[in-house]
């Protein structure tokens, strides 16, 4: 079910200026989200709001462009509870607590499981290329790198522990700097928004100490934007410009805004304490 709801506020240089926003329903605690170029997907961890369940309930929906679900459990089969996507060609990447399971798009068959050693939560993942890719694992620290056509993961490089562990993930456009926005498995301290310097592997907080940072993208002029979970009932969505501000974003407070995607056309921002998924549509 859709439920239109136009923002009342005008986005000062923000995602629109008179933007039609539809909440959608369906889901079971959605935490990613996926946009390519046929379909939307969105992991679901499944009934119960616990990240690190084993419980084999995680489901992965399908969504046409325009958002209507296409097949609320798409794929089901072998997750427990998914979090961050990637698509290369057929085949869809999803993280699932300590695994990285791989399924073909049109069979929706398995193709592959690979067990992360160490890994606690695995949580985004961003493509480099076709054949590698950085995965997250906010509960370690650890930002590894995948080898996709040998399925073989190493570790990258690990947040220093003032930086808490890395959540969601976004490669600069030139590939010579990953961004990531942090967050404390334990919920002791605020994350904040950092980047590596892919070539030294230094890191740089960009922000101040923010809240439960979760996901992140490029707004459409090119600013970054990541959401924060703040008390888990009012959450919001920062935005970073290029003059190296923050500001937030005057959308109205969402309950546990996650893994965001867009494609410069529209904007989904699952909202997992919801079981809602909100759809912007970008001028």
């Amino acid at each position: 079910m859709l439920k239109k709801i136009l923002l009342s506020t005008v986005l000062s240089a923000a995602l629109a200026t008179s933007a039609l926003a539809e909440d959608i329903s369906g889901f079971s605690n959605p935490e990613g989200s996926l946009i390519t170029a046929d379909a939307v997907y969105i992991s679901n961890l499944g009934e119960k709001l616990d990240p690190m369940a084993k419980d084999k309930d995680g489901f992965i929906s399908k969504l046409d462009k325009n958002g209507k679900i296409v097949e609320a459990k798409f794929i089901s089969a072998n997750l427990n509870a998914p979090k961050g996507m990637a698509n290369v060609g057929n085949t869809l990447i999803v993280l699932d607590i300590d695994r990285i399971v791989a399924f073909d798009l049109k069979t929706k068959k398995e193709q592959f499981v690979v067990d992360v050693k160490g890994a606690v939560f695995l949580n985004d993942i961003a493509l480099i290329d076709n054949n590698t890719a950085f995965v997250s694992d906010t509960g370690t620290g650890i930002i590894h790198k995948f080898d996709i056509k040998a399925k073989k993961i190493e570790n990258f490089v690990t947040l220093n522990k003032e930086f808490m562990g890395p959540n969601g993930l976004l490669l600069s456009k030139d590939k010579k700097t990953l961004y990531t926005a942090t967050y404390d498995a334990a919920g002791k301290e605020k994350g904040r928004l950092v980047s590596v310097n892919l070539e030294d592997k230094s890191q740089k907080s960009l922000s101040e100490p923010l809240g439960a940072l979760d996901g992140i993208v490029y707004a459409k002029n090119g600013d970054i934007l990541f959401s924060s979970w703040e008390d888990g009932k009012n959450g919001v969505i920062y935005r970073y410009n290029s003059k190296g501000k923050v500001s937030k974003e005057k959308l109205k407070p969402m309950a546990g805004p996650a893994d965001m995607s867009t494609d410069g056309k529209v904007l989904y921002i699952p909202k997992m304490v919801e079981s809602k998924v909100l759809k912007i549509d970008l001028p």
